[in-house]
């Protein structure tokens, strides 16, 4: 099999090229839709030597078919197929979306580290990051929130999304070119499924309403990451100048009174979500972030007053000090 790109989809291949350099073991997340099945195909012809990653949800009565169907194409390509079949999934379940995703996660986290893969593709393309934006909006996420990331890492794994600026009609005419069968999924037309709703119903309504809003919102989702990431990389440093060492564990006191008390809101938001990051803490929601600021401003006597990710927080004069929760106390 060739391994060329045709020219005309050099803006699918361009972000696949150097990879292999970068990365020891590089793999493809692959449902079996039109995208992951062009980003395992692609992947392949740009000598990126790919293994493929399936997820069975086990929530469609066809779904070890689709798993069956993904592993021949692999084996059709000489790509080493790797699957896992989840359990406690159901179509009926509340919250399926989120249920699904997080399980779909950790299987995928679970598979690379069995395989020693330091690298997973995901074929989440600019249509997608659009409909993210407009989900997180709806949502009222904070700009860090707004839309996927081009890259995290994970446990020492990169996840990668090479082609979240590419449209998926480029994606639709790349399989068609390269004449590859995909899987329809029934579920995508589920208008009960948020992100469906927004695929097939609100997308339409604002691209007819504004014709570049694809290119709009990602170029929105691209300023909103940066903005996020200029404000936390300040916060952390102002952070680290506040932090008191004379505690046996550095880093979990503040001079709360001094550094943070007196600021605007916005940023008693920023610093406090930079210690907990420092802290190792997953950040807060913005509804929990502002009960806790709103607990730690209380003109109340000392002690304990707010928790979050298994730390306590409370005063010792003007200092804040944070304690594992689950830590034995001496």
């Amino acid at each position: 099999m060739s391994r060329v790109i045709a020219p005309r989809f050099g803006p699918l291949r361009a972000p696949l090229v150097g990879l292999a350099g970068r990365y020891s073991a590089i793999a493809v997340a692959c449902s079996g839709g039109l995208d992951s099945i062009a980003l395992l195909h692609a992947a392949l012809q740009a000598g990126l030597n790919p293994t493929a990653l399936h997820i069975d949800h086990g929530i469609h009565e066809k779904s070890a078919f689709w798993a069956a169907t993904v592993q021949a194409f692999a084996s059709k390509l000489g790509i080493p197929f790797f699957s896992q079949r989840l359990n406690g999934l159901h179509a009926n379940m509340p919250n399926l979306e989120n249920a699904a995703r997080n399980a779909r996660h950790s299987a995928l986290n679970a598979l690379a580290q069995q395989q020693g893969l330091d690298c997973v593709l995901l074929a989440h393309h600019a249509n997608d990051q659009a409909e993210t934006v407009l989900l997180n909006l709806l949502r009222g996420t904070g700009l860090g929130g707004v839309g996927m990331p081009l890259q995290r890492v994970t446990q020492g794994i990169s996840w990668l999304r090479p082609w979240l600026d590419v449209p998926r009609s480029e994606l639709a005419a790349y399989a068609a070119f390269s004449q590859l069968e995909w899987i329809e999924d029934p579920s995508n037309l589920d208008l009960s499924l948020r992100r469906n709703a927004v695929r097939h119903q609100l997308w339409p309504v604002v691209h007819v309403v504004e014709p570049r809003a694809l290119t709009s919102l990602l170029r929105f989702s691209s300023i909103a990451l940066e903005a996020a990431q200029t404000e936390y990389a300040l916060a952390a440093h102002w952070v680290l100048g506040f932090i008191q060492n004379d505690f046996v564990d550095e880093g979990q006191a503040i001079d709360w009174h001094c550094m943070v008390k007196h600021q605007p809101a916005s940023v008693q938001t920023a610093l406090l979500r930079a210690w907990l990051a420092q802290l190792g803490c997953k950040p807060p929601t913005q509804a929990h972030a502002q009960a806790m600021l709103i607990q730690l401003n209380a003109k109340t006597g000392s002690g304990l007053r707010c928790t979050h990710g298994g730390w306590e927080f409370g005063f010792e004069g003007k200092t804040l000090r944070a304690t594992q929760s689950n830590k034995p106390k001496s």
